[in-house]
Protein backbone atom coordinates (compact mmCIF):
# COMPACT_ATOMS: atom_id res chain seq x y z
CA UNK A 1 0.00 0.00 0.00
CA UNK A 2 3.52 2.22 0.48
CA UNK A 3 3.56 3.20 -3.10
CA UNK A 4 -0.26 4.39 -3.93
CA UNK A 5 -1.38 7.45 -3.71
CA UNK A 6 -5.12 9.65 -5.22
CA UNK A 7 -2.85 10.80 -8.47
CA UNK A 8 -1.84 7.38 -8.54
CA UNK A 9 -5.33 6.19 -8.40
CA UNK A 10 -6.28 8.73 -10.87
CA UNK A 11 -7.48 7.58 -14.54
CA UNK A 12 -7.02 10.81 -15.60
CA UNK A 13 -3.64 10.76 -14.31
CA UNK A 14 -0.83 9.24 -17.08
CA UNK A 15 1.90 11.80 -15.68
CA UNK A 16 3.73 9.74 -13.98
CA UNK A 17 3.75 7.15 -16.79
CA UNK A 18 5.51 9.81 -19.27
CA UNK A 19 7.37 11.73 -16.91
CA UNK A 20 9.29 9.44 -14.61
CA UNK A 21 10.61 5.53 -14.70
CA UNK A 22 11.04 4.14 -17.74
CA UNK A 23 9.47 3.06 -20.64
CA UNK A 24 7.59 0.36 -19.82
CA UNK A 25 4.50 1.61 -18.55
CA UNK A 26 3.92 3.80 -22.03
CA UNK A 27 4.15 0.75 -23.75
CA UNK A 28 1.77 -0.99 -21.63
CA UNK A 29 -0.29 2.04 -21.92
CA UNK A 30 -0.41 2.51 -25.77
CA UNK A 31 -1.21 -1.06 -26.58
CA UNK A 32 -4.18 -0.15 -24.37
CA UNK A 33 -5.21 2.78 -25.95
CA UNK A 34 -4.78 1.70 -29.24
CA UNK A 35 -6.92 -1.66 -28.28
CA UNK A 36 -9.92 0.39 -27.54
CA UNK A 37 -9.93 1.55 -30.90
CA UNK A 38 -10.38 -2.09 -32.31
CA UNK A 39 -13.58 -4.15 -33.44
CA UNK A 40 -15.15 -5.63 -29.75
CA UNK A 41 -15.71 -8.96 -32.07
CA UNK A 42 -12.25 -9.78 -34.28
CA UNK A 43 -10.15 -12.78 -34.27
CA UNK A 44 -7.92 -12.63 -32.77
CA UNK A 45 -9.62 -11.05 -30.10
CA UNK A 46 -6.63 -9.40 -28.95
CA UNK A 47 -5.65 -8.56 -32.22
CA UNK A 48 -4.52 -4.76 -32.49
CA UNK A 49 -4.03 -3.24 -35.75
CA UNK A 50 -3.66 0.52 -34.96
CA UNK A 51 -0.62 -0.28 -32.88
CA UNK A 52 1.79 -1.60 -35.88
CA UNK A 53 -0.42 -1.80 -38.59
CA UNK A 54 0.81 -4.89 -41.16
CA UNK A 55 3.23 -6.14 -38.01
CA UNK A 56 0.00 -7.77 -36.67
CA UNK A 57 0.71 -7.56 -33.13
CA UNK A 58 -1.45 -9.17 -30.47
CA UNK A 59 -1.87 -7.34 -27.52
CA UNK A 60 -0.27 -9.77 -25.44
CA UNK A 61 2.69 -8.62 -26.31
CA UNK A 62 2.36 -5.20 -25.36
CA UNK A 63 2.21 -6.47 -21.97
CA UNK A 64 -1.38 -4.37 -21.32
CA UNK A 65 -2.67 -7.03 -19.25
CA UNK A 66 -5.52 -8.22 -21.70
CA UNK A 67 -8.04 -9.33 -18.95
CA UNK A 68 -8.31 -5.63 -18.10
CA UNK A 69 -8.41 -4.35 -21.43
CA UNK A 70 -11.29 -7.13 -22.25
CA UNK A 71 -13.18 -6.26 -19.76
CA UNK A 72 -13.15 -2.38 -19.66
CA UNK A 73 -13.87 -3.11 -23.47
CA UNK A 74 -17.64 -2.21 -23.68
CA UNK A 75 -17.33 0.93 -21.29
CA UNK A 76 -14.58 2.69 -23.63
CA UNK A 77 -16.89 5.70 -24.50
CA UNK A 78 -17.12 6.31 -20.79
CA UNK A 79 -14.07 6.11 -19.90
CA UNK A 80 -13.22 8.80 -21.86
CA UNK A 81 -9.30 9.68 -22.95
CA UNK A 82 -6.90 10.03 -21.51
CA UNK A 83 -7.51 6.67 -18.91
CA UNK A 84 -5.25 4.73 -17.35
CA UNK A 85 -6.12 1.43 -15.13
CA UNK A 86 -2.87 0.67 -13.50
CA UNK A 87 -2.76 2.44 -10.22
CA UNK A 88 -6.65 0.83 -9.78
CA UNK A 89 -5.63 -2.36 -11.06
CA UNK A 90 -2.56 -2.68 -8.78
CA UNK A 91 -4.94 -1.79 -5.91
CA UNK A 92 -7.15 -4.49 -6.73
CA UNK A 93 -4.83 -7.11 -7.18
CA UNK A 94 -3.04 -6.06 -3.01
CA UNK A 95 -6.49 -7.17 -2.18
CA UNK A 96 -6.30 -10.16 -3.76
CA UNK A 97 -3.19 -11.26 -2.12
CA UNK A 98 -4.32 -10.10 1.21
CA UNK A 99 -7.73 -12.19 0.44
CA UNK A 100 -5.30 -15.70 -0.60
CA UNK A 101 -2.52 -15.13 1.92
CA UNK A 102 -5.99 -15.56 4.56
CA UNK A 103 -7.00 -18.63 2.63
CA UNK A 104 -3.38 -20.09 2.95
CA UNK A 105 -3.13 -18.85 6.96
CA UNK A 106 -6.88 -20.15 7.69
CA UNK A 107 -5.15 -23.83 6.74
CA UNK A 108 -3.30 -23.36 9.85
CA UNK A 109 -3.66 -19.97 12.19
CA UNK A 110 -6.73 -19.57 14.03
CA UNK A 111 -6.24 -15.87 15.78
CA UNK A 112 -7.61 -13.33 13.84
CA UNK A 113 -4.78 -10.66 14.64
CA UNK A 114 -1.77 -13.33 13.86
CA UNK A 115 -3.18 -13.55 10.33
CA UNK A 116 -3.80 -10.00 9.98
CA UNK A 117 0.41 -9.60 11.13
CA UNK A 118 1.20 -12.12 8.58
CA UNK A 119 -0.54 -10.79 5.51
CA UNK A 120 1.47 -7.19 6.48
CA UNK A 121 4.36 -8.80 6.33
CA UNK A 122 3.43 -10.29 2.44
CA UNK A 123 2.13 -6.80 1.54
CA UNK A 124 4.87 -4.75 2.60
CA UNK A 125 7.50 -7.04 0.66
CA UNK A 126 9.84 -5.53 -1.02
CA UNK A 127 9.01 -7.27 -4.50
CA UNK A 128 5.98 -5.54 -4.73
CA UNK A 129 7.43 -1.87 -4.57
CA UNK A 130 9.66 -2.93 -6.91
CA UNK A 131 7.65 -3.99 -9.53
CA UNK A 132 5.77 -0.34 -9.50
CA UNK A 133 9.19 1.14 -9.49
CA UNK A 134 10.18 -1.02 -12.44
CA UNK A 135 6.42 -0.16 -14.25
CA UNK A 136 6.03 -4.34 -14.53
CA UNK A 137 2.23 -3.59 -14.23
CA UNK A 138 0.89 -7.25 -15.22
CA UNK A 139 3.39 -9.03 -13.34
CA UNK A 140 2.13 -6.99 -10.20
CA UNK A 141 -0.45 -9.60 -10.35
CA UNK A 142 1.50 -12.11 -7.42
CA UNK A 143 -1.69 -12.86 -5.99
CA UNK A 144 -1.74 -15.69 -8.58
CA UNK A 145 1.29 -17.00 -7.47
CA UNK A 146 -0.14 -17.24 -4.34
CA UNK A 147 -3.58 -18.97 -5.47
CA UNK A 148 -1.83 -21.15 -7.10
CA UNK A 149 0.01 -22.45 -3.46
CA UNK A 150 -3.44 -21.87 -1.97
CA UNK A 151 -4.72 -24.84 -4.16
CA UNK A 152 -1.29 -27.41 -3.92
CA UNK A 153 -2.19 -27.22 -0.16
CA UNK A 154 -6.22 -27.34 0.12
CA UNK A 155 -7.33 -30.71 0.86
CA UNK A 156 -8.85 -31.60 -2.67
CA UNK A 157 -7.75 -31.24 -6.11
CA UNK A 158 -9.92 -28.27 -7.67
CA UNK A 159 -8.96 -28.40 -11.72
CA UNK A 160 -11.79 -26.17 -12.41
CA UNK A 161 -10.40 -23.62 -10.17
CA UNK A 162 -6.78 -24.36 -11.48
CA UNK A 163 -7.54 -24.38 -15.47
CA UNK A 164 -9.71 -20.94 -14.53
CA UNK A 165 -6.53 -19.83 -12.72
CA UNK A 166 -3.91 -20.80 -15.77
CA UNK A 167 -6.41 -19.02 -18.03
CA UNK A 168 -6.30 -15.77 -15.65
CA UNK A 169 -2.66 -15.73 -15.50
CA UNK A 170 -2.08 -16.29 -19.47
CA UNK A 171 -4.78 -13.49 -19.61
CA UNK A 172 -2.74 -11.38 -17.28
CA UNK A 173 0.78 -12.02 -17.94
CA UNK A 174 2.05 -14.91 -19.78
CA UNK A 175 5.07 -14.74 -16.79
CA UNK A 176 2.25 -15.40 -14.13
CA UNK A 177 1.33 -18.50 -16.33
CA UNK A 178 4.64 -19.97 -16.89
CA UNK A 179 5.73 -19.52 -12.97
CA UNK A 180 2.26 -21.71 -11.83
CA UNK A 181 2.13 -23.90 -14.30
CA UNK A 182 4.90 -26.28 -12.50
CA UNK A 183 2.57 -26.05 -9.20
CA UNK A 184 -0.16 -26.98 -11.21
CA UNK A 185 2.02 -30.29 -12.21
CA UNK A 186 2.73 -31.03 -8.94
CA UNK A 187 -0.47 -30.57 -7.45
CA UNK A 188 -1.23 -33.41 -10.28
CA UNK A 189 1.77 -35.20 -8.91
CA UNK A 190 0.46 -35.21 -5.26
CA UNK A 191 -2.71 -36.18 -5.76
CA UNK A 192 -1.35 -38.96 -7.54
CA UNK A 193 1.12 -40.07 -4.87
CA UNK A 194 -2.12 -39.42 -2.45
CA UNK A 195 -3.93 -41.34 -4.39
CA UNK A 196 -6.24 -39.39 -4.79
CA UNK A 197 -6.57 -39.46 -8.79
CA UNK A 198 -5.33 -42.22 -10.98
CA UNK A 199 -2.86 -42.07 -13.58
CA UNK A 200 -5.66 -42.63 -16.29
CA UNK A 201 -7.20 -39.04 -14.85
CA UNK A 202 -3.90 -37.63 -14.30
CA UNK A 203 -3.13 -37.74 -18.65
CA UNK A 204 -6.47 -36.23 -19.00
CA UNK A 205 -6.24 -33.18 -17.09
CA UNK A 206 -2.98 -32.89 -18.54
CA UNK A 207 -4.45 -33.01 -22.08
CA UNK A 208 -7.11 -30.72 -21.19
CA UNK A 209 -5.00 -27.90 -20.05
CA UNK A 210 -2.49 -28.06 -23.29
CA UNK A 211 -5.36 -28.49 -25.14
CA UNK A 212 -7.09 -25.32 -23.38
CA UNK A 213 -4.27 -23.50 -23.50
CA UNK A 214 -3.50 -24.09 -27.09
CA UNK A 215 -7.10 -23.00 -28.09
CA UNK A 216 -6.50 -19.64 -25.88
CA UNK A 217 -3.30 -18.92 -28.06
CA UNK A 218 -5.08 -19.28 -31.01
CA UNK A 219 -7.74 -16.58 -30.01
CA UNK A 220 -5.66 -14.19 -28.76
CA UNK A 221 -2.93 -14.43 -31.15
CA UNK A 222 -0.44 -15.71 -29.75
CA UNK A 223 2.79 -16.58 -31.87
CA UNK A 224 4.94 -19.80 -31.69
CA UNK A 225 6.46 -20.12 -34.89
CA UNK A 226 10.35 -20.65 -34.78
CA UNK A 227 11.01 -16.85 -36.75
CA UNK A 228 9.51 -15.23 -33.67
CA UNK A 229 11.41 -16.70 -31.10
CA UNK A 230 14.66 -15.31 -33.30
CA UNK A 231 14.01 -12.39 -31.75
CA UNK A 232 14.17 -13.14 -28.31
CA UNK A 233 17.38 -12.91 -26.73
CA UNK A 234 18.52 -11.98 -23.65
CA UNK A 235 18.42 -15.81 -21.20
CA UNK A 236 21.49 -15.89 -19.40
CA UNK A 237 21.58 -11.92 -18.52
CA UNK A 238 18.13 -11.10 -16.76
CA UNK A 239 18.99 -13.82 -14.19
CA UNK A 240 19.14 -14.43 -10.59
CA UNK A 241 22.06 -13.83 -8.48
CA UNK A 242 22.63 -16.34 -5.97
CA UNK A 243 22.90 -13.37 -3.43
CA UNK A 244 19.79 -12.05 -4.52
CA UNK A 245 17.52 -13.44 -2.07
CA UNK A 246 19.95 -11.34 0.78
CA UNK A 247 20.77 -8.18 -1.47
CA UNK A 248 18.76 -4.96 -0.42
CA UNK A 249 19.74 -2.93 -3.21
CA UNK A 250 18.41 -2.64 -7.36
CA UNK A 251 20.06 -0.50 -9.90
CA UNK A 252 17.97 0.38 -12.51
CA UNK A 253 18.00 1.44 -16.03
CA UNK A 254 16.07 4.72 -17.21
CA UNK A 255 14.65 5.80 -13.70
CA UNK A 256 15.24 9.19 -11.82
CA UNK A 257 17.17 7.86 -8.72
CA UNK A 258 19.50 5.12 -10.19
CA UNK A 259 19.83 2.71 -7.13
CA UNK A 260 17.10 1.76 -4.45
CA UNK A 261 18.23 0.49 -1.54
CA UNK A 262 15.30 -1.72 0.42
CA UNK A 263 17.48 -2.11 4.00
CA UNK A 264 19.31 0.29 6.21
CA UNK A 265 20.54 -2.61 8.45
CA UNK A 266 21.35 -5.57 5.80
CA UNK A 267 24.76 -4.43 3.66
CA UNK A 268 24.75 -4.35 0.05
CA UNK A 269 25.83 -7.16 -2.20
CA UNK A 270 28.08 -7.01 -4.82
CA UNK A 271 26.94 -7.82 -8.45
CA UNK A 272 27.25 -8.12 -12.12
CA UNK A 273 25.34 -3.97 -12.50
CA UNK A 274 28.20 -2.75 -13.71
CA UNK A 275 29.05 -4.84 -16.35
CA UNK A 276 27.62 -4.06 -19.80
CA UNK A 277 24.46 -6.39 -21.09
CA UNK A 278 23.84 -7.44 -17.22
CA UNK A 279 20.12 -7.61 -16.35
CA UNK A 280 20.57 -8.17 -12.84
CA UNK A 281 18.15 -6.22 -11.50
CA UNK A 282 15.46 -8.80 -13.37
CA UNK A 283 16.19 -11.15 -10.46
CA UNK A 284 15.72 -8.81 -7.70
CA UNK A 285 14.29 -11.30 -4.87
CA UNK A 286 15.44 -9.69 -2.00
CA UNK A 287 12.77 -11.20 0.87
CA UNK A 288 12.78 -8.21 3.32
CA UNK A 289 14.06 -7.54 6.84
CA UNK A 290 10.68 -8.87 8.47
CA UNK A 291 11.34 -12.22 6.70
CA UNK A 292 14.89 -12.35 7.32
CA UNK A 293 14.01 -11.70 11.16
CA UNK A 294 11.13 -14.54 10.98
CA UNK A 295 13.45 -17.27 9.60
CA UNK A 296 16.14 -16.59 12.60
CA UNK A 297 13.82 -16.46 15.51
CA UNK A 298 12.24 -19.67 13.97
CA UNK A 299 16.15 -20.81 13.51
CA UNK A 300 16.48 -20.35 17.62
CA UNK A 301 13.01 -21.55 18.74
CA UNK A 302 12.93 -24.59 16.84
CA UNK A 303 11.45 -27.29 18.36
CA UNK A 304 12.30 -31.15 17.03
CA UNK A 305 10.00 -33.18 14.68
CA UNK A 306 7.90 -30.38 14.42
CA UNK A 307 7.59 -30.70 10.25
CA UNK A 308 5.40 -33.81 9.91
CA UNK A 309 5.26 -33.76 6.17
CA UNK A 310 4.53 -36.62 4.21
CA UNK A 311 7.06 -37.13 0.97
CA UNK A 312 3.85 -37.61 -1.41
CA UNK A 313 3.08 -33.88 0.35
CA UNK A 314 6.38 -32.01 0.02
CA UNK A 315 8.55 -34.06 -2.68
CA UNK A 316 6.41 -32.82 -5.79
CA UNK A 317 6.75 -28.66 -4.80
CA UNK A 318 10.32 -29.54 -3.91
CA UNK A 319 10.82 -30.79 -7.20
CA UNK A 320 9.06 -27.54 -8.92
CA UNK A 321 10.89 -25.14 -6.73
CA UNK A 322 13.90 -27.14 -7.60
CA UNK A 323 12.94 -26.29 -11.74
CA UNK A 324 12.40 -22.94 -10.65
CA UNK A 325 15.54 -21.84 -8.80
CA UNK A 326 17.66 -23.57 -11.67
CA UNK A 327 15.70 -21.76 -14.33
CA UNK A 328 16.20 -18.78 -12.63
CA UNK A 329 19.88 -19.15 -12.20
CA UNK A 330 20.24 -19.72 -15.71
CA UNK A 331 23.14 -21.48 -17.74
CA UNK A 332 25.43 -18.63 -15.91
CA UNK A 333 25.32 -19.31 -12.75
CA UNK A 334 26.18 -15.68 -10.57
CA UNK A 335 27.66 -15.27 -6.85
CA UNK A 336 28.12 -11.62 -6.68
CA UNK A 337 30.13 -10.52 -9.00
CA UNK A 338 31.75 -13.61 -10.27
CA UNK A 339 30.44 -16.35 -12.47
CA UNK A 340 30.47 -19.63 -10.76
CA UNK A 341 29.35 -22.15 -13.42
CA UNK A 342 28.25 -21.37 -17.16
CA UNK A 343 26.93 -24.76 -19.41
CA UNK A 344 26.23 -24.30 -23.20
CA UNK A 345 22.75 -24.51 -23.93
CA UNK A 346 21.64 -26.21 -27.25
CA UNK A 347 20.08 -23.85 -29.59
CA UNK A 348 16.79 -24.97 -29.63
CA UNK A 349 16.41 -24.39 -25.84
CA UNK A 350 17.82 -20.97 -26.17
CA UNK A 351 15.21 -20.24 -28.12
CA UNK A 352 12.63 -22.05 -26.10
CA UNK A 353 13.77 -20.44 -22.85
CA UNK A 354 14.57 -16.85 -24.73
CA UNK A 355 10.38 -16.99 -24.72
CA UNK A 356 11.19 -16.01 -20.75
CA UNK A 357 14.17 -14.28 -20.77
CA UNK A 358 13.58 -12.15 -17.77
CA UNK A 359 14.49 -15.84 -15.75
CA UNK A 360 15.13 -14.02 -12.43
CA UNK A 361 11.43 -13.56 -11.67
CA UNK A 362 10.78 -17.00 -11.97
CA UNK A 363 12.13 -17.21 -8.62
CA UNK A 364 9.15 -15.08 -7.02
CA UNK A 365 6.80 -18.89 -6.54
CA UNK A 366 9.75 -19.95 -4.37
CA UNK A 367 9.99 -17.21 -2.21
CA UNK A 368 6.53 -17.26 -1.19
CA UNK A 369 6.64 -20.91 -0.50
CA UNK A 370 9.65 -19.74 1.49
CA UNK A 371 7.50 -17.32 3.05
CA UNK A 372 4.52 -19.45 3.92
CA UNK A 373 6.54 -21.92 5.24
CA UNK A 374 8.25 -20.14 7.44
CA UNK A 375 5.28 -18.59 8.87
CA UNK A 376 3.98 -22.21 9.50
CA UNK A 377 7.58 -23.13 11.49
CA UNK A 378 7.48 -19.88 13.79
CA UNK A 379 3.55 -19.68 14.59
CA UNK A 380 4.04 -23.37 15.80
CA UNK A 381 7.57 -22.71 17.53
CA UNK A 382 6.78 -19.48 18.67
CA UNK A 383 4.63 -19.18 22.60
CA UNK A 384 1.22 -18.28 21.13
CA UNK A 385 1.17 -15.28 24.27
CA UNK A 386 4.78 -13.58 22.81
CA UNK A 387 3.46 -14.08 18.80
CA UNK A 388 1.63 -11.31 18.46
CA UNK A 389 4.38 -9.00 20.53
CA UNK A 390 7.17 -10.42 18.41
CA UNK A 391 5.24 -10.27 15.08
CA UNK A 392 4.69 -6.45 15.94
CA UNK A 393 8.19 -5.56 16.91
CA UNK A 394 9.31 -7.44 13.41
CA UNK A 395 7.06 -5.85 11.40
CA UNK A 396 7.81 -2.16 12.96
CA UNK A 397 11.86 -2.55 12.31
CA UNK A 398 11.27 -4.49 8.66
CA UNK A 399 8.88 -0.89 7.93
CA UNK A 400 11.16 1.29 9.19
CA UNK A 401 14.30 -0.34 7.70
CA UNK A 402 12.45 -0.41 4.05
CA UNK A 403 10.58 3.23 4.52
CA UNK A 404 12.93 4.81 2.45
CA UNK A 405 12.29 3.33 -0.34
CA UNK A 406 8.75 3.53 0.06
CA UNK A 407 8.31 7.24 0.11
CA UNK A 408 10.57 7.15 -3.17
CA UNK A 409 7.96 4.84 -4.60
CA UNK A 410 4.93 7.00 -3.51
CA UNK A 411 7.34 10.10 -5.01
CA UNK A 412 7.74 8.48 -8.31
CA UNK A 413 3.99 7.12 -8.52
CA UNK A 414 2.35 10.56 -7.06
CA UNK A 415 3.80 12.87 -9.87
CA UNK A 416 1.51 15.33 -11.67
CA UNK A 417 2.53 18.33 -13.42
CA UNK A 418 0.33 21.46 -13.70
CA UNK A 419 -0.46 22.44 -16.86
CA UNK A 420 -3.80 22.54 -19.17
CA UNK A 421 -4.17 20.50 -22.90
CA UNK A 422 -2.44 17.65 -24.13
CA UNK A 423 0.55 15.81 -22.30
CA UNK A 424 2.39 15.42 -25.95
CA UNK A 425 1.99 19.23 -26.05
CA UNK A 426 4.62 19.33 -23.07
CA UNK A 427 7.15 17.25 -24.89
CA UNK A 428 6.71 18.14 -28.53
CA UNK A 429 6.79 21.79 -28.90
CA UNK A 430 6.01 22.80 -32.86
CA UNK A 431 2.68 23.76 -33.26
CA UNK A 432 3.22 22.03 -36.68
CA UNK A 433 2.41 18.68 -35.04
CA UNK A 434 -1.70 19.67 -34.24
CA UNK A 435 -1.97 20.75 -37.84
CA UNK A 436 -0.43 16.62 -38.67
CA UNK A 437 -3.16 15.56 -36.08
CA UNK A 438 -5.59 16.90 -37.76
CA UNK A 439 -4.80 16.46 -41.62
CA UNK A 440 -3.40 12.48 -41.57
CA UNK A 441 -4.89 8.88 -40.39
CA UNK A 442 -1.13 7.33 -39.83
CA UNK A 443 1.89 7.67 -39.07
CA UNK A 444 4.81 5.92 -41.08
CA UNK A 445 8.30 5.19 -39.45
CA UNK A 446 11.06 4.73 -42.37
CA UNK A 447 11.53 2.02 -40.95
CA UNK A 448 9.84 0.12 -38.34
CA UNK A 449 11.85 -1.56 -36.25
CA UNK A 450 11.95 -3.61 -32.39
CA UNK A 451 13.73 -0.35 -30.82
CA UNK A 452 12.49 2.60 -32.71
CA UNK A 453 14.19 5.89 -32.54
CA UNK A 454 14.76 7.86 -29.48
CA UNK A 455 11.46 10.20 -29.50
CA UNK A 456 9.33 7.59 -29.84
CA UNK A 457 7.34 7.79 -27.23
CA UNK A 458 6.86 11.65 -27.61
CA UNK A 459 5.46 10.73 -30.87
CA UNK A 460 3.16 7.48 -30.16
CA UNK A 461 1.57 9.72 -27.33
CA UNK A 462 0.65 12.44 -29.88
CA UNK A 463 -0.29 9.95 -32.37
CA UNK A 464 -3.00 7.96 -30.27
CA UNK A 465 -3.75 11.36 -28.68
CA UNK A 466 -4.88 12.94 -32.15
CA UNK A 467 -6.19 9.37 -33.66
CA UNK A 468 -3.43 8.48 -35.59
CA UNK A 469 -2.61 5.24 -35.87
CA UNK A 470 0.94 3.99 -36.17
CA UNK A 471 3.25 1.19 -37.93
CA UNK A 472 5.35 0.67 -35.30
CA UNK A 473 6.80 1.15 -31.51
CA UNK A 474 8.48 -0.58 -28.68
CA UNK A 475 7.03 -3.61 -29.69
CA UNK A 476 8.52 -6.37 -27.35
CA UNK A 477 7.71 -9.54 -29.88
CA UNK A 478 7.64 -9.40 -33.38
CA UNK A 479 7.80 -11.55 -36.20
CA UNK A 480 10.81 -11.73 -37.86
CA UNK A 481 8.85 -12.18 -41.77
CA UNK A 482 6.35 -9.58 -40.77
CA UNK A 483 8.57 -6.96 -40.47
CA UNK A 484 11.36 -7.82 -42.98
CA UNK A 485 7.96 -7.70 -45.57
CA UNK A 486 6.59 -4.05 -43.98
CA UNK A 487 10.46 -3.16 -44.56
CA UNK A 488 10.59 -4.17 -48.01
CA UNK A 489 7.19 -2.26 -49.04
CA UNK A 490 8.14 0.69 -47.16
CA UNK A 491 10.99 0.46 -49.39
CA UNK A 492 9.98 -0.14 -52.42
CA UNK A 493 7.29 2.61 -52.28
CA UNK A 494 9.65 4.84 -51.44
CA UNK A 495 12.06 4.23 -54.50
CA UNK A 496 9.11 4.50 -56.94
CA UNK A 497 8.35 8.05 -55.06
CA UNK A 498 4.99 6.68 -53.97
CA UNK A 499 3.59 8.14 -50.38
CA UNK A 500 0.23 7.44 -49.11
CA UNK A 501 -1.32 10.41 -48.89
CA UNK A 502 -3.26 9.41 -45.42
CA UNK A 503 -0.09 9.02 -43.83
CA UNK A 504 2.55 11.07 -42.39
CA UNK A 505 6.17 9.77 -42.79
CA UNK A 506 8.45 9.85 -39.96
CA UNK A 507 12.58 9.19 -40.64
CA UNK A 508 14.82 7.36 -38.40
CA UNK A 509 18.13 8.36 -40.68
CA UNK A 510 18.51 11.70 -42.39
CA UNK A 511 19.94 10.00 -45.29
CA UNK A 512 16.75 8.36 -45.85
CA UNK A 513 15.19 11.49 -45.43
CA UNK A 514 17.22 13.81 -47.81
CA UNK A 515 16.89 10.89 -50.37
CA UNK A 516 12.96 10.84 -50.39
CA UNK A 517 12.79 14.81 -49.92
CA UNK A 518 13.91 14.92 -53.93
CA UNK A 519 10.62 12.41 -54.80
CA UNK A 520 8.22 15.15 -55.01
CA UNK A 521 8.67 19.15 -54.89
CA UNK A 522 4.98 19.04 -53.69
CA UNK A 523 5.90 17.01 -50.63
CA UNK A 524 6.47 18.89 -48.03
CA UNK A 525 9.70 18.35 -45.77
CA UNK A 526 9.92 19.25 -42.05
CA UNK A 527 12.70 18.85 -38.82
CA UNK A 528 10.80 19.59 -35.76
CA UNK A 529 11.72 18.39 -32.47
CA UNK A 530 14.82 16.66 -33.60
CA UNK A 531 12.24 14.56 -35.74
CA UNK A 532 12.62 14.10 -39.92
CA UNK A 533 9.55 14.27 -41.84
CA UNK A 534 7.91 14.56 -44.81
CA UNK A 535 4.07 15.37 -45.16
CA UNK A 536 2.68 14.13 -48.72
CA UNK A 537 0.81 16.04 -50.99
CA UNK A 538 -2.86 16.55 -51.21
CA UNK A 539 -2.19 17.55 -47.42
CA UNK A 540 0.29 19.59 -47.18
CA UNK A 541 -1.95 22.78 -47.83
CA UNK A 542 -3.97 21.88 -44.92
CA UNK A 543 -0.82 22.27 -42.71
CA UNK A 544 0.80 25.19 -44.12
CA UNK A 545 -2.63 27.10 -44.41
Amino acid sequence: MTGFSLNYLNPRNIDWIFFQGNDDASIIWFGYEYFRWTDFFQYPILNNYPYGQELNISLVYTGSIPIVSLILKPFDKILGFPFQFFGIYHLICLFLQAYFTIKILDLFVKCQITKFLFVSIVLLSPILPFNLLINHNGLFGHWIIIASIYLYLIPQFKYRRWISLLILSLLTMAYLFAMILPIFFADLFRRSLNKEINNHNVFLYSVYTFLSIGLIFLLIGVETSNETYSYYQGYGNYRMNLNSIFDPSVSLANINTDSFNFSKLIPNLTDTTNIKGSGDYEGFNFIGTSMILIILTTIINYKKNLIKFTKENYLPILIACLFLVIFALSHKVILNDSLLVSYPLPSFAKKLFGVFRSSGRFFWPVMYIITFFSFYIFYKSINPKKIIAILIIIISIGFIDSSEVYTQTRALKSFNLNYSGHTWKQMLKDPKWEEFGKSYNSIKYIYPEMMPIKNYREITLFAVTEGLSVNGGYLARIKKSSLRKVKADLKLSLEACIFDPSSLYIFTSKKNWEKASLCDTKNETFFIDNTFIIAPTKKVAEILR
